[in-house]
């Protein structure tokens, strides 16, 4: 008995500590692109020979501000989301697609943030298995028919004016 409360403990634990590291990590990077802005903007001129895969992504990500708080929005309403009990499973389906979209930048421009990314991605995974049960519910289960009986027989009352 005591065994699976403290497991109950656990995993509630784990949980609620990965919902807030997760929304602590957007938090800070969805605000680094607000303000005062963490990739560079205005004109630029990329010299393949002699700038890196890094600057260029930089640039592109900067040439926008529309882009950019595109991109702020998305991290701090998963961030926001993943720190209201009721809506952090959601939080956490949005937060996915987008820490697997910067794993896969990170990757890809030899980004130094790669193992940061990597390790969120992982906790949202994470989060998603500690999940299954809820996910299972509402999307792959049936919903529950419900079915109600009501008497049609009419009551005749006599009533006293």
């Amino acid at each position: 008995m005591k065994k699976s409360i403290f497991l109950k403990k656990l995993r509630m634990t784990t949980i609620t500590t990965f919902r807030w590291y997760l929304a602590l990590a957007f938090f800070i990077y969805g605000g680094a692109k607000i303000y005062p802005g963490q990739f560079p903007t205005g004109d630029f001129t990329y010299d393949s020979t002699k700038d890196s895969a890094m600057q260029l992504a930089w640039h592109f990500f900067g040439y926008s501000d529309t882009y950019n708080l595109f991109i702020a929005f998305g991290e701090l309403t998963a961030a926001l989301l993943l720190l209201i009990p009721r809506t952090a499973t959601l939080g956490n389906i949005i937060y996915l697609p987008i820490t697997v979209n910067i794993t896969i930048i990170d990757y890809c421009f030899g980004i130094p943030a790669l193992s940061i990314s990597i390790l969120l991605t992982c906790i949202s995974i994470s989060l998603l298995f500690l999940e299954y049960q809820k996910l299972k519910r509402i999307f792959f289960d049936a919903p529950v028919k419900v079915e109600y009986t009501m008497s049609t027989d009419i009551v005749k009352q006599k009533v006293n004016i």
